[in-house]
């Protein structure tokens, strides 16, 4: 388990190693490691490695991960407000119990990855993928999901309230008290045979 001092000189490093463009420094690569009650609220962890690690109770308020490989990572208790993870690997990740809300979350992947009681609201996740993924006690509402993919995911009370779905694949998922009023679709959003948006308080919204 590593300390709040260890962690910060491989920080320093990883900041030399970016700055330096790589010439100098160390990426941060960390594998199967423990972070417990950590601070790195604010930090530049932009192309870092930490697959398979498990994160509880730490802070990552406005922390930079852009680019990163998250695989396999274990998120519990965080509180991540702000956080960046645009373009980061979160696939078969493990996301419980944190608050990620206004937070950039780009084209981030979290393919079968059990994301439960997270807090997204008010987030940028343009073409995030939560492809084959299991979803409980989500909260997306006013989140920009356009692009979004949640192809062949489990649903399940899950809240859309006002957000936007325009070009979100919702193909072939399983739903189970999802809150979609107020939420925006376009004819591009693409959703299974079973599920009618309207009926469902979503509001089609075209060009």
């Amino acid at each position: 388990m590593l300390t709040q001092q260890e962690l910060n000189r491989m920080i320093d490093d990883h900041q030399l190693w970016i700055i330096e463009s790589k010439s100098r420094g160390t990426q941060l690569h960390l594998e199967d490691a423990t972070l417990i009650e950590l601070n790195l609220v604010g930090r530049n962890l932009i192309d870092v490695v930490l697959v398979g690690s498990t994160l509880q109770k730490c802070l990552l308020t406005n922390t930079d991960f852009y680019y990163s490989n998250l695989a396999s990572i274990n998120l519990f208790e965080v509180s991540m407000n702000g956080v960046i993870l645009t373009k980061s690997n979160l696939d078969y990740s493990i996301f419980k119990q944190c608050d990620a809300s206004n937070s950039k979350v780009i084209k981030a992947t979290f393919y079968e990855s059990v994301v439960e009681g997270v807090n997204f609201s008010n987030s940028s996740m343009m073409k995030v993928g939560f492809m084959y993924s299991n979803l409980k006690n989500v909260k997306f509402i006013n989140c920009d999901l356009s692009r979004a993919s949640f192809r062949n995911s489990i649903l399940q009370d899950v809240n859309f309230t006002g957000a936007d779905l325009s070009e979100v694949d919702l193909s072939n998922v399983e739903i189970n008290n999802v809150n979609f009023n107020g939420a925006f679709y376009n004819h591009k959003t693409n959703w299974s045979e079973n599920i009618s948006l309207e009926q469902m308080g979503a509001i089609f919204k075209d060009e």
